[in-house]
Order: structure tokens, then C-alpha cells, then sequence
């Protein structure tokens, strides 16, 4: 029997060194995928198969990124693909200076008719990271390390290829200069001024100045973001058992998610409704008939998925619907259903 015949779903989940869950960029026989905002993302995969993940072409891992081969039998139980950490924060949380600079951004996005900018606990990391880094080095420069995206990722953003994220620099003896600079290039406060933008982490070491203004769009994971929040970890008392990361899934880890699921077919055309009674997570519909799986076009509205597929050929086709939960919900697999066409 060859081996695609052998194909069955795999969990992946994308973490950093630190444990950290890292939206990423999935790669196997079929394709690249994207995970979801908690770096999760199922595959339909053969033992042997060889999988990758990568946060991007400028990350520590490369384009290349870091990868495993399948066992044999497929895993039932989610795997973890490790990449590179970067240097965490230090002081990530909002002091006086830096509430001052962003209050004055603001008021010059008011005076334009704009929403202001929040904290994002994930990005004020991130620009900490960068001040320091720029400050104990002597650079001055975006990529001094790697880039806005894989610091953004490394820290929690939950958009795979650090999507949304600017960054802004300055080298000025004060605040006051620093904003006075970013004013005076149409570059710098373009980013600022950004009208679609949201969020915002501020960081200063020394004499270095970050702001990394920001979209906190449509995602599976908006905590992740960590709007109006300074960043800071709460830290564990002594001897404490650590927490699962938000969102951690997996069986046994949470809630049990109830589900109601309709097909219907006309010819070739099937179409599955997946309801979600009682849960918070993402929902997945996969179509297949032996190693053979066909493109499925979905679309959620609040607690409803409907998924359309096309069934090119005769027999019987398997349709699996799978729950990845958030925070407190466990992760489900839904017995599969069968559907005939003749």
C-alpha cells in the first residue's frame, strides 16, 4: 500500500525556546500552511513525511526553518516544533517617560480625527528587547536584530509573519527630541500617524527610542495581543506548578466544546454546517477520499462554519471536523462522517 494512503491529521504546534507559542509558517508535502494566532495547525500527513516551520526568512531559523520527520504510526497526540527564542524582556512595563511619548502621539492622531493608540503587552516586550539590544551594542539599526516581525512573534503577536507590526527608532537625548525627530521625518509619522493602526509598543534604554505602531486585526487569538496591558508577566509564587499558555488545547486540556454538525449534498456539491454550541476555538473541515483530499472553501460567522466542497469523482467520501479550543477548552476530533456519491 503506498505510503499517501496512509495519510492522517497531525497537531502541530510552533513554540519558541522559551515555551512561548509562535504564529508560523507550516510546511509539508502539500504546501505551506499557516497556523493559527496560538502557532497551532493541523495537517493531513504520511508516516516519514518530513514537516518545517518558520517565522520567516530573517528569523534564526531561516526560510529553511527547523523541521521533524514523521513517525510511524502518525502521532494521534499534538507534536511541538521548537525554534530559536530570542533575548526576552527585561523592563517591559509603562513608565512616566514613556506614557508621555505616547500620549503626545496620540494627541496628534486626535487632532487628525484619529483613533488612538493602546499598549500591546506583546509588542511593548518586543520594543524592550530591541531598546536594550540597540543600547548595549552601540547599532542603530532595524535589523541589528533580525526584524520587527520575528521580535513581535518571538514576544506572542498572534499573526504568523509578525503581520501588522512598524517600528519606529530614535536616537535622541530626550523625549521631547525624539518625537520632535519622528515629526520631522514624513517616513517615521507616517507609521505613527497610520490610520488603520491600533496598538502601539513604546520602549526606551539609554539614549535609544522604540515604537512599534500597529494593527491588532481580525485573529483567532486578540488576547494574544495583550491590548491596554503593559506587558508584564505575573510572576509564579515559589514552587508553583507553571500554567499552560493561553490557548494550549489538546486533549483533556479544558472544557469539552459541544458541537452540532448538517451535511448536505446536491450532485457533487457538498456542503457542511458546523455549529459551535457551547466553546471558544477555531473550527477545521477537512474532505477526503483515501489519500485524496479536496479543496474546502469556508467561511464562519460568529458560531456558525459552512464549508463548500467540490467532489470530483464518485465513492465515498470522509469528512472530518476538528475543534482547536482556546484558553479553557480542550480540543476535539468529531467522529468522522461519511457521505456517498454516485
Amino acid at each position: 500500500m503506498p505510503a499517501a494512503a496512509l495519510a492522517s491529521p497531525l497537531t502541530v504546534q510552533v513554540v519558541n525556546g522559551r515555551g512561548v507559542e509562535q504564529a508560523s509558517r507550516v510546511t509539508d508535502a502539500a504546501g505551506t500552511h499557516s497556523t493559527n494566532g496560538h502557532g497551532r495547525v493541523v495537517l493531513d500527513v504520511a508516516a516519514g513525511e518530513q514537516i518545517s516551520a518558520t517565522r520567516g526568512a530573517a528569523a534564526p531559523e531561516g526560510a529553511v526553518g527547523v523541521s521533524l520527520t514523521v513517525s510511524n504510526p502518525v502521532p494521534a497526540a499534538p507534536v511541538r516544533l521548537t525554534v530559536p527564542a530570542l533575548p526576552d524582556a527585561v523592563t517591559p512595563a509603562h513608565d512616566s517617560v514613556e506614557a508621555w511619548l505616547l500620549d503626545r502621539v496620540n494627541d496628534e492622531r486626535a487632532a487628525l480625527g484619529l483613533a488612538a493608540l493602546r499598549q500591546s503587552g506583546s509588542l511593548n516586550r518586543a520594543s524592550d528587547v530591541m531598546a536594550r539590544h540597540l543600547f548595549a551594542t552601540g547599532q542603530f539599526s532595524h535589523y541589528a536584530l533580525y526584524d520587527p516581525w520575528v521580535r513581535g512573534v518571538d514576544q506572542g503577536w498572534p499573526f504568523p509573519g509578525g503581520s501588522g507590526i512598524g517600528e519606529v527608532l530614535a536616537l535622541a537625548p530626550s523625549k521631547e527630541t525624539a518625537l520632535s525627530l519622528w515629526k520631522g521625518s514624513p517616513g517615521h509619522w507616517t507609521l505613527l500617524m497610520g490610520p488603520d493602526a491600533n496598538v502601539t509598543g513604546v520602549a526606551r534604554a539609554g539614549n535609544i527610542w522604540v515604537m512599534t505602531p500597529s494593527t491588532c486585526g481580525a485573529t483567532d487569538a486578540p488576547e494574544r495581543c495583550e491590548i491596554g496591558e503593559s506587558g508584564v508577566r505575573p510572576s509564579a509564587p515559589p514552587g508553583a506548578t507553571p500554567a499552560q499558555p493561553r490557548g494550549s488545547g489538546g486533549p483533556g486540556a479544558g472544557k469539552r466544546a459541544r458541537l452540532r454538525v448538517k451535511l448536505r449534498r446536491r450532485g457533487h456539491r457538498l456542503v457542511v454546517g458546523v455549529r459551535l454550541l457551547e466553546g471558544r476555538g477555531a473550527l477545521r473541515v477537512r474532505v477526503r477520499q483515501g489519500p485524496r483530499r479536496v479543496p474546502v472553501s469556508a467561511r464562519r460567522r460568529r458560531n456558525l462554519l459552512r464549508a463548500t466542497a467540490f467532489l470530483p469523482r464518485d465513492g465515498r467520501w470522509k469528512v472530518i471536523v476538528r475543534f482547536e479550543g482556546r484558553a479553557g477548552w480542550a480540543d476535539r476530533r468529531l467522529a468522522p462522517r461519511w457521505v456517498r456519491v454516485r
